[in-house]
């Protein structure tokens, strides 16, 4: 089941966190995988080594998801590697925790143009060896933050809630050829929300909020991707699946 033998995937912002996660889980489904990062060479390099390390083949691409030049470079040197991307995971995001009065017009942009447009442009850049592909698919990463408000977090908020409605776009748009599907993390414990986790009280204040009991691990995410990627799901597009532990039941 799931099985991705022979197949080629991009998975964006995998040097760390949920990314690596996915990449490694790919692997071990028997995917070639591209491992990108934007400016941590070593654990991307680290990643890549796991790979190799269980059989598959994977190379290492670098490049800035708000640079559309950078973004056209990293996903040429991807597709070119095997002729065509059978898979393509965006997972490159930034996050700020700032509410309304704090943040600056920087701030806000900054996020957007990394988590909205950079997922979209990296999708862009990409169909030319999706196309070429048998079977390809997409698969983007929103949040629970996406559909469900909450308080600070203004830009990512309003940036994750673009990545879903850009998911069910493209996925009519790119239809039937590629499918196009997006996972929505709840509170996973990761390098880029560590203040919130490593505090004691917020951590059980979430872990209590979140029906399964727990902070979420990147490794709960990455087997639902693994999923959404394979040819079990060739009938499932245009969906958010939420990945949350029933947080958002609340």
């Amino acid at each position: 089941m799931f099985d991705l033998s022979g197949r080629v995937v991009l998975v964006t912002g995998s040097s760390r966190g949920i990314g690596r996660a996915i990449a490694l889980e790919l692997g071990r489904a028997g995917s070639n995988v591209v491992v990108h990062h934007r400016a941590n060479a070593a654990r991307a390099d680290a990643v890549r080594a796991e790979l190799v390390k269980a059989g598959v083949e994977a190379r290492v691409v670098s490049g800035d998801v708000t640079d559309l030049e950078s973004i056209g470079r990293f996903v040429r040197t991807a597709g070119e590697w095997k002729g065509r991307l059978d898979g393509v995971v965006t997972t490159a995001g930034v996050y700020r925790g700032t509410g309304i009065e704090e943040t600056g017009p920087n701030d806000f942009s900054s996020v957007l143009r990394t988590d909205l447009e950079g997922t979209f442009r990296t999708v862009q850049s990409s169909l030319p060896y999706l196309r070429k592909s048998v079977r390809p698919a997409v698969v983007t990463v929103s949040s629970v933050l996406g559909a469900h408000a909450g308080v600070g977090a203004v830009a990512y908020q309003a940036a994750k809630a673009g990545v879903e409605q850009l998911t069910r776009a493209l996925a009519l748009e790119l239809a039937p050829r590629i499918r196009v599907n997006a996972v929505a993390p709840g509170f996973i414990r990761t390098d880029m929300n560590r203040g919130g986790h490593e505090d004691p009280k917020y951590r059980a204040m979430v872990a209590a909020a979140t029906p399964l009991g727990r902070w979420g691990e990147p490794e709960d995410v990455a087997p639902v991707v693994r999923y959404l990627l394979s040819l079990e799901a060739d009938w499932v597009t245009g969906l958010v699946l939420g990945v949350d532990g029933g947080i958002a039941l609340r």
